[in-house]
């Protein structure tokens, strides 16, 4: 049994570097993320005016959370390093560390965020000591993580007595979570009081989870959607490149049940 998760694992990770890794030479994502290196729904305000700007909101609202930017914090799945880019903007540069299981998107941060640290290494398997953390941010990274438990369980372990893990996430549909090659159903979760109850089972308190599925990927969607299509109707491309811009936006809609937001501390 162990040799099949083991393998399974194997397997979503190999996927994912190689469909991340794909994104970062994608035009038509750079073009539409304002030629920033973030990828992520974001957080839309009635007045956001772009995917960027949403980008740029939804670290304002996790780091929110926060109760101060005054220790370190860890950058997790930090993809190119926009995210952690962001961070230098609170936090000393020089306490900020990112990590990832790409080493080709590792390259980019380090030239995003040339000041901070950036390590290969795997969310379940986390090398840093015992309690030598304040701050733990993952920016909608979770739910490849085989699995969301075993992260927090390590997250857990890294972080000081009276740290803080803050997170967005999105909850998948159970035929979502059953498909092999990029999802496991050991990272089913039914609904956002069962997030909750996952955070405080991992051993965490003073929990939060605050539902953004408005606020992120249902406007996130119809932002992608009227953005592609304008640029078809202004003729900067054509029918089939509308369709393959579209495609994997519109394959997410029966998959996707909630987005959130979440807070949880470390017992002091």
């Amino acid at each position: 049994m162990g040799a099949v998760l083991m393998n399974e694992a194997g397997e979503m990770e190999d996927y994912i570097i190689n469909r991340y890794d794909q994104l970062c030479d994608w035009t038509d994502v750079n073009d539409y993320y304002g030629h920033s290196d973030f990828l992520n729904f974001g957080y839309w305000e009635v007045d956001t005016e772009n995917q960027k700007e949403a980008c740029e909101n939804l670290m304002t609202k996790l780091l929110a959370f926060l109760p101060d930017t005054q220790g370190n914090i860890l950058d997790v799945a930090c993809g190119k390093g926009e995210t952690t880019a962001f961070l230098s903007r609170h936090f000393s540069p020089e306490k900020i560390v990112g990590i990832n299981i790409s080493e080709k998107q590792l390259e980019l941060a380090r030239i995003n965020a040339p000041a901070c640290d950036f390590k290969l290494m795997s969310a379940t398997e986390l090398t840093f000591p015992n309690e030598s953390l304040d701050n733990i941010i993952c920016v909608e990274a979770a739910f490849h993580f085989f699995t969301r438990r075993q992260f927090l369980e390590q997250a857990l372990r890294v972080l000081k007595p009276g740290g803080t893990l803050v997170l967005s996430d999105f909850l998948m549909t159970r035929e979502a979570e059953g498909r092999r090659e990029t999802r496991t159903e050991q990272n089913y979760i039914e609904d956002l009081a069962e997030y909750e109850h996952l955070l405080q089972d991992a051993g965490f308190g003073r929990v939060q989870v605050e539902d953004a599925t408005e606020q992120s990927w249902h406007r996130h969607y119809w932002h992608a959607v009227n953005y592609f299509h304008q640029e078809f109707l202004e003729g900067l491309i054509n029918a089939e490149e509308l369709k393959n811009r579209l495609h994997h936006t519109y394959l997410r809609v029966p998959d996707v049940k909630y987005y959130l937001l979440a807070s949880c501390r470390k017992s002091d």
